[in-house]
């Protein structure tokens, strides 16, 4: 089948959204389906940024009637509307659960900084935002969510979308799980005075950064030989952890790195930390895991779908005061690699969208 794969973000490997596109085209590709990505070029300087979704769906809608037919066009649920609608079989594909973000970034807020006028009409703003990923949902012909626990919230939310509801699960390239395996090799027990762990991620309120500070003051105080590495957070980690934690070296922030840092980067520490409060997945518990480290997380994106094969390594968050048992799971014999590898998330895509699908005539 011809597959058109959408990302309205560019097609970089620094971007979740884009290498989940591209790691899914290529396993399509492996199974002999004739897959494409494509991305819009930038908006034009000075357009206004309320229009730019607006001006990337027309160039979508121009590239599908210049470069189709295809067979079916897989796009985020904010890039779909009517008039794409009726040029191919869509799938809409969720990266992030958009309406969780918005509650859990706004909650944040200082709801009267600049103002109630300001307040009222930037909560307005991102209240009207949500209503285009729900028209994609409604649009869509399948909606794929990014695990379990996104598929059961929006079946609950939205009982009619329930018959066209499927999920996937994601998981490092081939080449990343490899080097995930050696460091998983080399790894041994614990035993040194006091726990590292690792945290990784953006520094974004969905991501429980308030709820990570939280429990590195109290380890501090109740455990204060233990430490933390905050990575991949950019520079606003130093606004929100106390600066004594900092210049006590307790936790160390590694703003950037780059993906072959990952590897030593997960080898120097004894556990990994996951705290959202919303999440799309969350690859960094893939590689936490993978590589052998036990990860204290809490119940948010594919923390559900991975437990089944790390029961050991995957515990419920806050870490206890005293150190556990090295996790004994192998995802080997766990069946962890038959699954989680993109050839094989293809497949299921193909089965559940693909086979006996939905199609234009059909329509």
């Amino acid at each position: 089948m011809r597959i058109l794969i959408v990302s309205f973000v560019p097609l970089s490997h620094r971007f979740g959204a884009a290498q989940l596109a591209m790691n899914l085209a290529e396993g399509l590709r492996s199974r002999g389906h004739q897959a494409e990505t494509w991305a819009p070029e930038p908006p034009p300087p000075g357009l206004a940024g309320r229009r730019h979704t607006a001006w990337r769906r027309l160039r979508l809608e121009e590239h599908i009637e210049r470069s189709g037919p295809f067979d079916v066009v897989d796009l985020p649920p904010i890039a779909l509307d009517p008039g794409i609608s009726r040029l191919a079989t869509t799938v809409v594909r969720s990266v992030q659960p958009d309406w969780l973000y918005f509650r859990a970034e706004w909650s944040r807020r200082n709801l009267f900084r600049g103002g109630v006028f300001r307040t009222a009409l930037n909560f307005g703003y991102g209240l009207a935002q949500q209503r285009a990923p729900r028209r994609g949902f409604l649009l869509a012909d399948r909606i794929l969510c990014l695990g379990s626990l996104e598929r059961d919230a929006l079946a609950r939310r939205n009982p009619r979308l329930r018959d066209k509801l499927f999920y996937y699960v994601v998981a490092p390239t081939a080449a990343e799980q490899r080097a995930l395996g050696a460091v998983r090799a080399a790894r041994r027990p614990e035993g040194r005075n006091g726990r590292r762990f690792l945290w990784i991620g953006r520094w974004v309120a969905h991501k429980g950064t308030q709820r990570l500070v939280d429990f590195l003051v109290r380890r501090r105080r109740e455990r204060p030989e233990d430490s933390c590495t905050i990575a991949g957070c950019g520079p606003d980690a130093l606004r929100d952890v106390p600066g004594e934690l900092v210049q006590g070296g307790r936790v160390r922030i590694v703003p950037a790195f780059d993906r072959d840092e990952l590897g030593p980067l997960l080898a120097d520490h004894d556990a990994g930390l996951f705290t959202s409060l919303a999440e799309g997945w969350g690859l960094s518990l893939n590689e936490m895991l993978e590589s052998g480290l036990p990860v204290y997380a809490t119940e948010a994106g594919g923390v559900a779908d991975l437990r089944p094969y790390f029961p050991t390594a995957l515990r419920p968050f806050p870490p206890p005061l005293e150190a556990e048992a090295s996790p004994s799971d192998d995802p080997e014999r766990s069946g962890y690699f038959r699954r989680f590898r993109w050839d094989r998330i293809a497949e299921e895509y193909e089965r559940d969208l693909l086979v006996g699908g939905p199609t234009r005539e059909a329509r």
